[in-house]
C-alpha cells in the first residue's frame, strides 16, 4: 500500500519515471512515459498526509500534466508487524491521460511486512452518484537483500447498480534496490474489463512496465 509512510521518517520525498502509466490495470498514458514526484509527511499519533503529481510525455504536445493525488490517513498497530491503515484519498486525471476526471475514496486495510489488503469506497467514481467498492491484495517475497518479487490483484465493482462494470486487475514483477534507487519491471493488465477509462476497447489489455524511483 503506497499510502503507508515509513515509521522512521518524518518527511519522505520520491521521484519516479515509468515507461507508461497504468491505473488499476489499464493504460492511461497512451503508452507514453510518465514522470512523477511524491511527498509524504508523518504526523504525531500515527497520522500521515501526502500528495503526488505526474507529467506525461504527450505524443504531440510535449510534457503535459497527467495526474494528481492527495491523501490523509492514520496507522495503528494491531499486532506484531501488522498495522491498521485508514484514510481518504482524492485522485484526478487530466485530458492528457486519455480521459479526464477525479474521484474520492475512503479506505481501510491491514498492512503486514509481506502481505496487505485494502478496501476502498467511493460515493462518486469519476461520475456523480456512481458508488463503487474496490478490494485489493498486495504481496511481496524477498529473493535476496536487494531483489524482491511483488504481486497485486484488485476487483472494482459498482454498489447499487449503475453503468460501472465489474473489472479485475493484476500486476506481477520484480524490484532491484540499489541504494536509494528502486528499479522495477512488472507485467500489468486487466482480466475482465471491456472498455478502458479513456473509452477505448481494451479488453485483456496488458503491458510490461519499467520504472525507476529515487528516494530523497
Amino acid at each position: 500500500m503506497l499510502f503507508v509512510p515509513c515509521a522512521r521518517a518524518q518527511l519522505g520525498v520520491s521521484l519516479s519515471l515509468q515507461s507508461e502509466a497504468r491505473f488499476r490495470g489499464q493504460g492511461v498514458s497512451d503508452g507514453r512515459p510518465v514522470a512523477g514526484a511524491e511527498l509524504v509527511y508523518d504526523l504525531p499519533g500515527g497520522f500521515y498526509v501526502g500528495g503526488s503529481a505526474s507529467a506525461v510525455a504527450s505524443r504531440h504536445d510535449g510534457p503535459k500534466p497527467h495526474a494528481f493525488r492527495e491523501y490523509l490517513g492514520l496507522t495503528r498497530p494491531v499486532r506484531k508487524d501488522v498495522m491498521l491503515d485508514i484514510g481518504v484519498v482524492h485522485s484526478g486525471y487530466t485530458r492528457y491521460s486519455g480521459f479526464e476526471g477525479s474521484y474520492t475514496e475512503a479506505y481501510v486495510g491491514l498492512v503486514g511486512r509481506r502481505l496487505s489488503t485494502h478496501v476502498f469506497l467511493s460515493p462518486g467514481y469519476f461520475h456523480k452518484d456512481v458508488e463503487t467498492i474496490y478490494v485489493e491484495v498486495d504481496g511481496n517475497v524477498s529473493l535476496t537483500r536487494d531483489w524482491l518479487v511483488f504481486g497485486h490483484t484488485g476487483v472494482l465493482a459498482p454498489l447499487g447498480g449503475g453503468p460501472q462494470e465489474v473489472t479485475a486487475d493484476w500486476r506481477v514483477g520484480v524490484r532491484r534496490r540499489v541504494g536509494r534507487v528502486d528499479i522495477t519491471a512488472a507485467w500489468a493488465g486487466n482480466a475482465q474489463a471491456e472498455r478502458s477509462y479513456s473509452g477505448r476497447d481494451q479488453s485483456g489489455d496488458s503491458a510490461l512496465v519499467f520504472g525507476i524511483t529515487v528516494g530523497l
